[in-house]
């Protein structure tokens, strides 16, 4: 059954979530169908379906689960969520396994883009291997990892892309529906680590994650390449410029999409040309990378003539990554040849954090590039991880 089948009958039998399902969840064989149970679920974090999935992308886990929950939107209006989640191998220690939340990067906001629905030859798969090499190095070291795909991505009503509260909530929910996940054991200690629109998400859990879930205990977050320093910048470049480049032409309709499905004013079809609108309209059913794939040449133009981009330079602005002052500590690894993420504004938004004289450390990779920041983490949390249980410094802002 397809993730967004599930959910589509979800929504008839359970939903406006005041009817009061979930599942049970005793160890599933891949083959296990869907369950139902009563578990309430007005409560965020709420498990609402799981089903067994395999791990070939996962050597270090024992088990995955898809998973569907209750969690908040951008007005804190109860919605559901997907994902999965991975157990590491072996018996969990007395206190039960610690836990990662990841938030993953840019995929697109068409439903297909969900990475739980991930397939081989899929749309995100070769951005899915990438990822589980680092969420093996989490699994290896035992730690359960929980991976939500953010608000409508695979799920009812359109993805809100980059919007802060709203990853915010869907990376804090999918940790608290890991601790229903019976009969396993999970403490309360957990981290996020998070790349590109991930990064982002991972800053906003930083800065609000522990006054949103008080009972359980964040101990650091892990930026990678974080998307989003002075975010309404992008659509003044696209403004400002007669010729933007083509990965920038096929970005730009999920910021807009995106903005959209936040606050419904900001529709883009009154806001670009033509030549932009049918971009735009792929990009409603396309991911990210087969847009990559799909587009040869930019639009000559993007928006119309003389448009008011007040409100949505405003909208933008107010989901930027310095607009989060982190309450944990704070890890950021960034490729300076990242030719999406401008190594300059990952590090004057590092320059912001120290000034605040906040725990921060950052990890520039000279020759890197977007994806590098992702691959290099295996190598990196182990320090960041014993400086935090150990309660070492951890800072780098006295380093020239």
């Amino acid at each position: 059954m397809k993730i967004k089948d599930l959910v589509l009958k979800l929504t008839v039998s359970c939903l406006c979530l005041g009817s009061t399902y979930a599942i049970a969840s005793p160890e599933l064989s891949n083959n296990s169908k869907i369950q139902i149970s009563n578990l309430p679920a007005k409560t965020p974090g709420t498990l609402l379906s799981i089903q067994a999935q395999n791990t070939d992308l996962f050597p270090n886990a024992s088990q995955r689960f898809l998973i569907t929950y209750r969690s908040r939107g951008i007005q804190s209006e109860p919605i559901v969520a997907s994902g999965f989640i991975l157990l590491p191998k072996g018996k969990a220690p007395k206190e039960g396994w610690p836990i990662l939340a990841w938030a993953h990067g840019t995929t697109g906001v068409a439903d297909t883009c969900a990475p739980s629905s991930d397939y081989v030859g899929g749309p995100v798969h070769i951005y899915q291997q990438i990822a589980a090499k680092a969420l093996n190095a989490w699994l290896a070291r035992g730690y359960a990892v929980v991976a939500p795909d953010y608000q409508g991505l695979g799920t009812p009503s359109g993805h809100p892309y980059m919007n802060a509260q709203s990853q915010l909530h869907t990376v804090v929910d999918a940790v608290r529906t890991t601790h229903h996940l019976k009969p396993y054991k999970f403490n309360k200690n957990w981290y996020v680590m998070g790349h590109s629109q991930g990064g982002a998400a991972s800053l906003a859990v930083a800065a609000y994650g522990q006054k949103d879930a008080p009972e359980l205990n964040l101990r650091g977050a892990i930026a990678l390449a974080p998307g989003g320093y002075q975010y309404e910048g992008i659509a003044e470049y696209v403004a400002t410029h007669s010729q933007i480049d083509t990965s920038v032409a096929a970005f730009f309709p999920i910021v807009l999409l995106g903005a959209e499905a936040a606050d419904p004013s900001l529709v883009p079809a009154n806001l670009v040309s033509p030549e932009m609108g049918e971009i735009l309209n792929q990009a409603r059913s396309r991911c990210l990378s087969e847009l990559q794939s799909d587009l040869k040449q930019a639009p000559k133009t993007v928006f119309k003539p003389n448009v008011n981009l007040t409100p949505l330079t405003n909208y933008l602005k107010k989901q930027s990554i310095e607009n989060m002052i982190p309450t944990v500590p704070v890890m950021v690894v960034q490729g300076e040849k990242d030719q999406l993420v401008d190594s300059r504004g990952t590090y004057a938004y590092y320059q912001q954090i120290c000034k605040m004289e906040k725990p921060i450390a950052f990890y520039p990779l000279k020759e890197g590039d977007h994806r590098d920041s992702l691959r290099q983490s295996e190598f990196l949390i182990g320090n960041f991880i014993n400086s935090i249980e150990n309660k070492k410094s951890l800072s780098t802002c006295s380093a020239k």
